[in-house]
């Protein structure tokens, strides 16, 4: 009951008016191209949502409310993009970022790990898009108290 209402007051009741049921019976081609654009545009809105949520509770402080709006935008970029795409890179840094907030190092340390498979298998990914990589392990490292690693990856982000 308490995840629920963690998860309803981070995220879910900013977004239920965007969950608007499909409808179920189109009968033209034109009808269920603006349907589908019309779904495509609610997703992007939701993620959109969901992200900007996310950083806001960070930026507050408020790690573990950032928790929920963060896993949404995970789902929805996923939906969205699919499960190898770099698109998801960005979230799973604020996932790890979240998750080193709360003091759970072992599931940030997942989400870093993802994020940078990700980057891995993409060769056509961005400077700015590797830089943040390394910022965020490099930040990680220092929670950690790795210090030489957390220079590593600081250095590399410049």
């Amino acid at each position: 009951a308490s995840h629920q209402r963690a998860d309803w007051s981070s995220i879910h009741e900013r977004i239920c008016p965007l969950l608007i049921p499909p409808q179920l019976c189109l009968h033209s081609e034109k009808d269920r191209k603006h349907s589908t654009e019309q779904l495509l545009s609610r997703q992007r809105s939701i993620v959109e949502l969901a992200l900007s949520t996310a950083r806001g509770f960070l930026w507050a402080g408020k790690a573990l409310e950032a928790l929920p709006a963060a896993l949404q935008a995970l789902r929805g970029r996923a939906r969205l993009f699919g499960w190898s795409s770099v698109q998801l890179v960005p979230v799973y840094l604020l996932l790890a970022e979240a998750s080193t907030g709360t003091g759970n190092f072992r599931q940030a340390s997942k989400y870093l790990s993802e994020a940078e498979w990700l980057v891995l298998q993409s060769p056509e990914c961005g400077a700015a898009l590797r830089s943040s990589l390394h910022r965020g392990l490099g930040l990680f490292c220092a929670a950690q108290g790795k210090l030489d690693q957390a220079l590593y990856h600081l250095a590399n982000d410049v």
